[in-house]
This record gives C-alpha cells, sequence and structure tokens, in this order.
C-alpha cells in the first residue's frame, strides 16, 4: 500500500472515532443531567477519556493546517481550515474536563460546540466520497434525528419527572416513545401532559415535530427517489418521443427503433451527457479524463498492443464515440472515406459491393475504414451493424497525425488495410 493510500485510511478512520466520541457525548449529557452520573467513577473516567480524545483531535488539526498552509495546492482547495481561529475556539471549549472543573453539569453544555467538527466531517465525507454520498447522508440524517429525539425525551423525564415502581430504563423507554409519537404525529393519548410547563413543552414539541417531520421526510424521500443522469435523460428523451408522436406523424417501427435505441443507452449507462461536465474542465484536468473513459477501450484493441502512455493520452483525444443501432450503415460502397472506425462493442458485418457477400464481422478491438484514407479513395464495402454497436471515430485529420508522429502503428494498420484489400479485392 502506498503511503498516500494509508494517511487517507488514518484519515478517514480518526474522523469516524471523532463523530463517534462526539455522538456518545451527546448522549451522555442530558443523562448527566438527570441521574447525577457526574458523581460516579467510571463517568468521570469516561470524561477525562473523551478530553483527551479531543485534546489529540486538536493536534491533528493543527499539524494538518500547517501541512496545508505549507503546501502550494492543497491551501488553495481547504478553505475549512484554523485561519479565522473560530474552529481552534471551539476545539478549546470541547475539549476541557468540565466534569473535573466544575460541579455544575451546565458547564458539559460546553462540549456541544464539537458539534461543528461532526457537521464539517460529514461535508467532507459527502465530498470525498461522491459515490457514496447518498448513504452518508442518509445515516447522518438517522443520527441527528436520534441524537434530537434523545435530548427531548430527557428534557421530558426532567419535567414529568420519574415514575416511582419501574426501572429507569423504563421511564426512560416510556419517555421516548411519547416524544416519538408526539413528533410524528399528534400523540395517541395514553401518555397526557399534566401542569402549565408539561403541556408549553407538549406544545412545543408538537410545533417542532411538524418541521422536523417534514425536513426529515422531505430529506428522506430525496434520498430514496434521486434518479441518476442516465435515468433521468432516460425519462426526458422517452417524453420527448411521446411529444412527437403526438404533434408529428411517424412509423410505428421508427418509433420502436428509437424508444429501443433510448433504452439500450439507458441500461448501457451511456445516457449521461458529461459534455457540460467536460466544458467545465480546464485543458489539463479534461485530458485526464477522456484518457480515463478510453483507456481500456484504446488498450482491448490488438493494433495499440504496447503502445506507451504518451500515444494514449494523444489518441484519446481524438476517438469520438458513435453508436449504431441494429441496420444502421457505417458507411456504403462508393463513399468518400474520411475516417477510420475502431470497434469497441456490437457486431458489425463487412459486404461486398453489391451487399450479397458477408466478407467478414468485426467485433470489440477491430478497426474498419483505413483502406480509403490510405488509397485517398472511396470506400471499397459496405460496412453494416448487426446488433447494437459502439464505436469509436479517428477522423482523417487525426489519422495523418497518429501515421506522422507514430510510424510503427502507421505499419501495423498498413499491413493489415494491405492484407484485407487482398483479401476482398
Amino acid at each position: 500500500m502506498s503511503d498516500k493510500y494509508l494517511k487517507s485510511i488514518y484519515n478517514s478512520g480518526w474522523r469516524i472515532v471523532i463523530i463517534l466520541t462526539v455522538l456518545l457525548q451527546a448522549s451522555v449529557i442530558p443523562l448527566d443531567f438527570l441521574f447525577n452520573l457526574r458523581n460516579l467513577n467510571w463517568y468521570r473516567t469516561l470524561d477525562l477519556s473523551i478530553s483527551l480524545i479531543f485534546f489529540l483531535d486538536l493536534i491533528v488539526n493543527v499539524l494538518r493546517y500547517r501541512e496545508i498552509k505549507n503546501h502550494s495546492i492543497l491551501k488553495d482547495i481547504y478553505w475549512d481550515s484554523y485561519s479565522s481561529k473560530k474552529f481552534f475556539i471551539t476545539d478549546i471549549l470541547a475539549m476541557l474536563p468540565y466534569v473535573m472543573l466544575f460541579s455544575n453539569p451546565a458547564f458539559q453544555l460546553l462540549r456541544l460546540f464539537k458539534w461543528v467538527r461532526v457537521v464539517r466531517t460529514a461535508r467532507f465525507f459527502q465530498i470525498r466520497n461522491i459515490r457514496m454520498s447518498t448513504k452518508i447522508s442518509f445515516w447522518f440524517m438517522l443520527l441527528g434525528f436520534f441524537v434530537f429525539s434523545h435530548w427531548l425525551t430527557c428534557i421530558w423525564l426532567q419535567i414529568h419527572g420519574l415514575e416511582s415502581g419501574i426501572t429507569n430504563v423504563d421511564n426512560y423507554v416510556q419517555s421516548l416513545y411519547w416524544v416519538t409519537t408526539t413528533l410524528t404525529s399528534v400523540g395517541y393519548g395514553d401518555i397526557v401532559p399534566h401542569g402549565n410547563l408539561e403541556m408549553l413543552f407538549t406544545i412545543l414539541l408538537q410545533i417542532l415535530g411538524v418541521a422536523v417531520l417534514a425536513l426529515f421526510v422531505g430529506a428522506m424521500v430525496g434520498i430514496f427517489t434521486k434518479k441518476n443522469p442516465a435515468e433521468q435523460r432516460f425519462i426526458e428523451n422517452m417524453e420527448k418521443l411521446r411529444a412527437l408522436i403526438h404533434y408529428q406523424h411517424i412509423s410505428k417501427k421508427l418509433e420502436n427503433r428509437i424508444s429501443d435505441y433510448f433504452t439500450y443507452e439507458w441500461k448501457q449507462k451511456l445516457g449521461y451527457d458529461e459534455s457540460e461536465l467536460m466544458d467545465a474542465l480546464p485543458y489539463g484536468l479534461k485530458m485526464e479524463l477522456q484518457l480515463e473513459f478510453k483507456k481500456n477501450v484504446i488498450k482491448d484493441i490488438p493494433l495499440f498492443d504496447c503502445v506507451d502512455n504518451h500515444f494514449l493520452r494523444d489518441i484519446a483525444q481524438y476517438l469520438t464515440p458513435m453508436t449504431l443501432t441494429p441496420g444502421d450503415y457505417l458507411f456504403r460502397t462508393g463513399d468518400i472515406a474520411k475516417s477510420m472506425f475502431f470497434v469497441q462493442k456490437g457486431k458489425i458485418k463487412v459486404l461486398s459491393e453489391d451487399e450479397s457477400k458477408q466478407l467478414t464481422i468485426l467485433q470489440k478491438g477491430d478497426f474498419m475504414g483505413e483502406i480509403g484514407l490510405f488509397k485517398k479513395a472511396p470506400r471499397t464495402a459496405t460496412v453494416r451493424s448487426i446488433s447494437y454497436s459502439d464505436v469509436y471515430e479517428l477522423q482523417k485529420k487525426e489519422f495523418d497525425k497518429v501515421l506522422k508522429r507514430y510510424p510503427q502503428i502507421a505499419e501495423k494498420i498498413k499491413a493489415k488495410s494491405i492484407s484485407r484489400e487482398e483479401r476482398y479485392i
């Protein structure tokens, strides 16, 4: 494993430790108000342990800030540093061992400043783990709802009081039940508030419940109904097709072919149009992204065996993707030769001039159309797709550049061209 990968694992692991520590701290603080936990040895040990972890986190953050500050690239990317001192102050306030310093549990509320770190970490995970951003959002929503409900449960127990004759756990579960039903509905009436304070708290809880439930449900609906770009594009294309059928008369056969193509485009995950993203990138990143898209396709072409990265980078920017539906002609005999093509997927048949004879079938990794470019003559065969086929086009201008800069590739193409011409003609 590389040092960079190990460092990434360590950073993510430490962030998760801090999140769990903050959740633990936020869970025990209201319980301390109820049951005077600060007088127990295990709670004092827990409080010191949390202070130690927060102190270590402070050091980690300071070292990270210094690393970013001295890095020529990272300092332009990560703005959430200690440069404004506000994050430094919140870490200091959350770090102090309040149970040891103060007898009043209210001072422990200052530890909640550490939630700033949780929010920043959640945002960090969403940005740096885009593929998992939906799941991350879902789990943080659940954790937030749990902590919110837990605090309201403890406040209700403080106001309503503990019922005698049942355990503290039973008191907590009954209170949690009441808070949850009140937040998510209007309650079932089996637990009734008494006195003005309890009634006012219930009213406040119901008002909060409307807002929280709307926010929670809206967020959940957004998470579970969010469509990927390819699916969204498919739906939009099908709606456009329905509109076209409504306003224009087209044959049922053509309608089905168009519908089948949109379905194929969606199922093969080709429906996402990356052109807007590509246009937003600077030249260097655009070239890297194009290379990432096409390098596996290029390496699957036997013609390009044992080529170096310079060739891959050059050829990637010249290849243009095309999709053929069953029965489509790529070119016919006598057409002007403007490009050659590489098969990425599917089956394509090469036919004689009158289409009475099948000369060969081209599949993944094969190329065609080079004879006309070498001879500077019209096409000598007809090429037609048997199935849905994905091909890459290399236009003549770029073809000439490749021949000039990479003569060994040119020799391979030329040898294949001569062999085909002798066999087919």
